[in-house]
This record gives structure tokens, sequence and C-alpha cells, in this order.
């Protein structure tokens, strides 16, 4: 009768806190009973205080084999360190009432779970200047509406992430300093999941993204400083990709991109431009043409800035198009390879190009039959096509000889043939017509005279 007792008590609680639920609006899930213990409370993770720093909490969970939430913290709290748990649940507006908080570092968790507004610190002071890292963790979903307040810095490191839902990095006050996203795998990003925030700087390190990334995945960002790409792989950028302005610096370095579509990177810099070291397998011809000088350059400068695309490969490049880039940058190109042939056909179309007429010598094709062999488009064009124009030269003249020697034969033929022909004229008797003489009388009178006389 008491064990009875005790399980009706258990079902009334879960009842009562379903229809809570049911209430607020929230979804009904599985793991909202895993993590729920014998009287029908989440089981929070443990946190204790840090002696030698007054007011962080570190909450170690010790990789048990059970699922926590983090807890509710104290208006004094300034550092929160969530470390070392197997499943760890992030609830709405979990850290709301945190004013001081300077620091938030989330470490070895292998299932993180992080709900709507989980990382909500609208009331947290900026002068704190709070970080958060997100350091070696399993994260399904980063959902919308996840991270507001005024925050500092934000770094994925060594983490695997499903899917960036829409909104899921946005409305973050004042100014970001630090983005920071380093050696993490990433399967999704959606349209919009990074969208209008200030930032000073965008960093993108060591990372995998396998997934298309697709237009306005990263939109209407304002970063101040630089936007680097560095030692990182793409599986394909869609067009306007990324989408930001008032990049001082961009460089793109030592990076992979299977795909690139035309105008993938919808940028406005103000300064300067390095793409240096990268591997693109298949770029279409007006992938950087996007990128854009802001209009506010020339009013402190008067010479264009430098747009430096130097040491890249290329797998597959339009044969009948060139690379373009806009005319507001001065630029510099140097080594780039391109991995397969053209013919002198691609020559002629490629050589008006803007492109390859000012650097012929800095941009080599893969020569037919050798993989890791490049001449540079001016041996191409002076050697390789100069042999072949050669041959057809010579073709072409033969025919013209032969054809100019036909015609030379058949004007001296003529000419013989009309002097001939004018010969025999000349010797030909006209004979009238007996029509035209037949009233015609001849009358012949003789005289004599008698016979001539001489002194002889």
């Amino acid at each position: 009768m008491i064990q009875f007792k005790v399980e009706h008590v258990r079902f009334l609680l879960l009842q009562t806190i379903v229809a809570h639920l049911v209430l607020s609006g929230r979804t009904i899930a599985g793991e909202d009973f895993e993590n729920l213990d014998i009287h029908g409370e989440l089981v929070t993770v443990d946190c204790v205080h840090d002696v030698t720093r007054f007011g962080k909490r570190i909450c170690d969970c010790g990789y048990r084999n059970k699922d926590f939430a983090v807890p509710r913290f104290d208006g004094s709290t300034t550092e929160i360190e969530l470390i070392n748990c197997k499943s760890l649940l992030i609830q709405p507006d979990t850290f709301v009432e945190l004013f001081g908080l300077s620091r938030l570092s989330i470490i070895n968790v292998e299932n993180l779970i992080l709900e709507p507004n989980a990382l909500n610190f609208a009331r947290n002071n900026p002068s704190a200047q709070l970080k958060i890292n997100l350091i070696n963790n399993l994260i399904e979903e980063l959902p919308s509406n996840l991270i507001s307040g005024p925050i500092h810095e934000i770094a994925f490191v060594r983490c695997r992430i499903g899917v960036f839902r829409p909104f899921s990095v946005a409305s973050i006050g004042d100014r970001l300093e630090n983005l920071r996203v380093v050696e993490t795998f990433v399967n999704r990003i959606e349209r919009h999941a990074f969208k209008r925030f200030n930032v000073n700087y965008i960093l993108i390190e060591g990372s995998k993204f396998v997934s298309p990334i697709v237009s306005q995945s990263f939109y209407e960002i304002d970063v101040q400083e630089r936007f680097d790409l560095r030692n990182s792989s793409f599986y394909h950028l869609l067009p306007s990709a990324f989408t930001m302005k008032n990049v001082t610096h961009l460089q793109i370095q030592n990076s992979e991109f299977e795909k690139m579509d035309g105008e993938s990177l919808n940028l406005q810099i103000r300064k300067s431009i390095r793409i240096t070291g990268n591997y693109f397998n298949s770029i279409h011809e007006a992938a950087f043409i996007a990128i854009a000088l802001d209009s506010s350059y020339f009013s402190r400068n008067s010479q264009k800035p430098a747009l430096q695309f130097v040491n890249n490969r290329i797998g597959q490049l339009d044969q009948s198009n060139a690379l373009r880039f806009s005319d507001s940058f001065n630029v510099q190109i140097e080594g780039v390879h391109i991995a397969h042939s053209i013919s002198c056909n691609d020559v002629i179309t490629l050589e008006q190009s803007s492109l390859f007429k000012n650097h012929p010598n800095e941009i080599f094709f893969s020569t037919s039959g050798a993989k890791d062999e490049f001449k540079s488009f001016n041996d191409i064009r002076r050697v390789q096509c100069l042999e072949n124009n050669f041959w057809m030269w010579l073709i072409i003249g033969v025919i013209v000889g032969a054809i100019i020697l036909v015609i030379i034969c058949s004007i001296v033929s003529w000419y013989c043939l009309a002097q001939k022909r004018k010969k025999l004229r000349a010797l030909e008797v006209v004979m009238p017509e007996p029509r035209t003489y037949r009233e015609t009388q001849i009358v012949m009178q003789i005289e004599n005279h008698g016979l001539l006389k001489t002194d002889l």
C-alpha cells in the first residue's frame, strides 16, 4: 500500500510538470522525462566555489552516465565552468539573472543540449566583457534565438556541430570583439544563422564545413577589423554565402574550397585583401567579383588598394573565361597554377582578358599528360601555339601559292590563245556579199596612143 502511494505521488508530480510544460508552450520530449529524478525534478549538476577565485563556480559532472541540467546561479557569480559531462541541458534564461558574469566555459560535454534563449545575458553588465568558450563539445543543434545580450567574445573550439539554425547567433548587444570557430566540424549552416551584429574580428581556422553554405548564412555582419579564413575546408559556397561590410582586412589562407559559385563572397573591403596558398577545386569566374571596395576608401586614399592572389591552385576553371576581380583594386597575381591544359583556341580567348594580359608569366596551366608539370600562359602562347601556327601558316601558304600558280597559268594560257586568235584574224579575206555588188558595171576603155619613141 505504501509503495502504491509513492508511485501515485510520483505520477501526480509528473502530471503536474507535464501540464506546466504544456501551458508554458514547450513541447514534451523524451529527454524531459529522462532528466527528472524520482521527485519529478531536473537533475542539476553540482557546482562548487573556486577558492582561488572569488565568484567562480565549477560544475563538474565527472563523466557520470547521467543527464544533467545547469542550475541557476546567484548574482555574485562572475565565472562559470561546466565540464566533463555525458549530457548537459541548458534551459532558457538560465543565466538571465546574472549581471557581472565575465566568463562562461563549457568544456568536454558529449551531448550539449541548448534550448532557445539558453545563452540569454540580457541583464549582464557590458563592462564585464563576457567571454563564452565552448570547447570540445558535441552539439547537435544551435537553435534559433540562442544568444542575446552584451557579449565580448564567442569561441567554438574543437566542437562538432550538427546545425546552426536561423538567428542562432544574432541579437548581440553593442559590439562583439571576437567570433572564433577553431578546429570545429560543422555539418550545416542555415540561412541567416549569423545575422546583423557588429564584430571586430571573425576567425575561422582549422575547421571543416561538409554541407553547402547557403546564401546569406552570414548576413549583414559589420566587421570592423579582420575577417580571416585559415586552414579550413569548405564543401560548397553558394552565391552571397558571406555578406559582410566594413571589413578592413580580408585574408583567405591555406584553405580548400570544393566548389565556389559566382559572387559567393559579397564583402565590402576598406583596406586590403590577401588570398594565398588555397586550393579551389571548381571555381566560377565571378567568385570574387562581389568583393568590392568600400565607398569611403578614396576619401582617405588616392591609390587603389592591393588585392593579392598568390600561390593558389585551381582544379577546374572555365576555359573560355578568366577569373574576374573588381576594377577598384590593384590586382597582384603570382604563382597561380591551374590543373588542366588549354588549347590554342583558348589562348586566343583568354589573352583578351586583362588578367592574362597583365600577368602572362604568373599563371600556369598543366601540360597534356603531365599532372605535375606546368607551363606559363606566356610560354604556351609563344612556344606551343607558335609551332602550331607555323605549320598552319605553312599549309595556308602552300595552298595560297598553288592557287596563285593556277591563276597565273590560266592568265598566261588565255593571253597566248588571245594572241594566236589575233594573228588569224589579220589574214582573213573579207568576201563581199553578192547582193552588195550585183548592180555594179565595170567599164574598160582602151586607148591607143601609138608607138612610144625615144631619143636612143
